[in-house]
């Protein structure tokens, strides 16, 4: 067969194996988004949309305290709760990639069992354990440690951020995890040959050298945040309301697509910006090493 007739055959494959996928999301995440896009240069007569293009819709949006507001604050949420799931995941992460020899398997499947369940099992659970009658506050009477029930515990940003952890920090332990596993030991043990204590060696050798996934794990866990609906209207009470929840009343009750669209894309665009900055600051800084080093 000659090399033309291979290259050929190749491309075909190529073509054969990466068509669908672009097909796919063409399809279903492309053009859903285009489609916004468009609608958001629209306005709205009543319950008629009027396809007359115009920028008024996003400088509503941008010129809203409270739109700004519910952007910035859905942005805090994923980067504060991406932060906290990093300080959670890098111990466990490391613990099943370096400690456990045997059950690994295990461990990781009993990791990601909550996934198997639906969004609001998971939340109606945790109104259990965190209601002012349930499990926790029942708890805490019961061993005298208070007199009545504490009612931040539930309906408050306190019970949106536990939740949204637990709900989102296996997104962060797998890759933390895979990176780890990768990791060469004998990094480690030079490290602790060269007199390094534990903190410095984690902050030298073994950030450096696990950036991807850690990056990865932040960046997953910070758009599932920002995007989540279900978690802050059934758990945070009055400040539950969201950007997400903003936007799905403007395409509900309000029938408002153009500025709900407008506000949509504003959002994404932020997140777009954030991503963009934290990978770029990350692969500079002298943390991101190990990344450069790999490329």
């Amino acid at each position: 067969m000659s090399s033309k007739r291979i290259d050929r055959v190749r491309q075909l494959t190529l073509l054969a194996l990466t068509g669908p996928n672009v097909l796919f999301l063409a399809v279903f995440c492309v053009a859903p988004l285009a489609v916004l896009f468009s609608y958001s240069f629209f306005q709205v007569d009543f319950v008629a949309i009027v396809r007359e293009p115009t920028l008024a819709n996003y400088a509503r949006v941008l010129e809203s305290a409270t739109y700004r507001g519910l952007v910035v604050k859905a942005l805090l949420y994923g980067i504060g709760i991406a932060a906290i799931c990093s300080v959670i995941a890098y111990p466990l992460a490391f613990f099943i990639a370096k400690r456990v020899k045997v059950y690994k398997a295990p461990l990781l499947t009993l990791l990601l069992i909550p996934l198997y369940t639906g969004d609001l099992i998971r939340i109606f659970a945790w109104r259990v354990v965190l209601g002012a009658e349930g499990v926790l506050n029942s708890l805490l009477m019961w061993l005298g440690i208070i007199k009545e029930p504490i009612w931040v515990l539930l309906f408050s940003p306190f019970s949106t951020v536990v939740v949204l952890t637990y709900n989102y920090l296996p997104f962060m332990v797998l890759p933390l995890w895979a990176a780890i596993e990768a990791m060469d030991d004998s990094y480690l043990e030079a490290a602790m040959d060269l007199g390094c204590r534990h903190t410095a060696t984690f902050f030298k050798v073994v950030l450096p050298l696990t950036g991807a996934g850690l990056i990865a794990g932040f960046m997953m866990v910070f758009v599932l945040v920002v995007g989540d609906y279900l978690t802050p209207q059934l758990i945070g009470g009055s400040s539950g309301v969201t950007v997400t929840s903003a936007i799905h009343d403007m395409f509900g009750a309000a029938f408002d697509w153009p500025t709900g669209s407008a506000l949509a894309w504003v959002l994404l665009t932020a997140m777009a910006a954030f991503i963009t900055a934290t990978v770029y600051l990350f692969y500079k800084s002298p943390w991101g090493r190990g990344i450069r080093g790999a490329k």
